[in-house]
């Protein structure tokens, strides 16, 4: 496996939550905070792309060990801070892909990258398996380089990165029993209902 760089997607403009997504506190910390620590203990340096109120989260994270670029263009969606961070990520780099408003247990996410390793594939995404068995996909997501410039065309196409995911082949899926693998921060309940699930993995220390 080439090596693994970090990309952190967090310029959005948080209409349904309220306020700034980066900014939320996360256990005596902001978000953006705890997302840059957790790349970090991974020995990744992340590129983190913002857009929404840049200067006010490039004022409270400082002293991050982090890359910040801002994308001029956040109004237009996602879609366009991806592009952004791509064109930051060395080339010979693969990418492990996570949303600001999606905090995970590092545990969870040495998980991903193991399992990424082994299975060789073109792309890894966690798969939340319900009690009844159905699989709903999650987050952080694996891209190898060698399908960045198809991803950037696809994207560059009006598509999406999920339209991308389905078109491909080679995915590799691993699953988890954790609803906590799928659950984004849209609005203020979901950020109540995400502090709650991972309060155990704080009390476990496996944060």
């Amino acid at each position: 496996m080439n090596s693994l760089s970090g990309l952190i997607l967090a310029a959005g403009l948080s209409n349904r939550m309220g306020e700034s997504k980066p900014l939320l506190d996360w256990y005596g910390e902001t978000l953006i905070e705890f997302q840059i620590k957790l790349f970090n203990s991974l020995g990744i340096k992340p590129i983190v792309v913002l857009g929404f109120k840049s200067d006010v989260v490039l004022s409270k994270t400082k002293n991050s060990d982090a890359e910040f670029v801002v994308n001029q263009d956040y109004k237009k969606g996602k879609s366009t801070s991806i592009l952004k961070g791509l064109s930051c990520i060395p080339g010979k780099n693969n990418i492990l892909l996570l949303s600001v408003d999606q905090p995970r247990p590092k545990i969870m996410l040495d998980k991903i990258i193991k399992n990424h390793i082994e299975s060789n594939s073109l792309i890894t995404i966690p798969k939340y398996k319900s009690i009844n068995g159905k699989l709903r996909g999650g987050h952080p997501i694996i891209l190898d380089n060698k399908i960045i410039p198809e991803l950037r065309e696809y994207i560059l196409k009006g598509k999406t990165i999920k339209d991308f995911i389905m078109s491909q082949y080679d995915v590799n899926a691993i699953e988890f029993d954790d609803i906590l693998i799928r659950l984004d921060l849209n609005v203020k309940n979901d950020y109540f209902e995400a502090l709650k699930l991972f309060k155990k993995y704080v009390n476990n220390g496996k944060n």
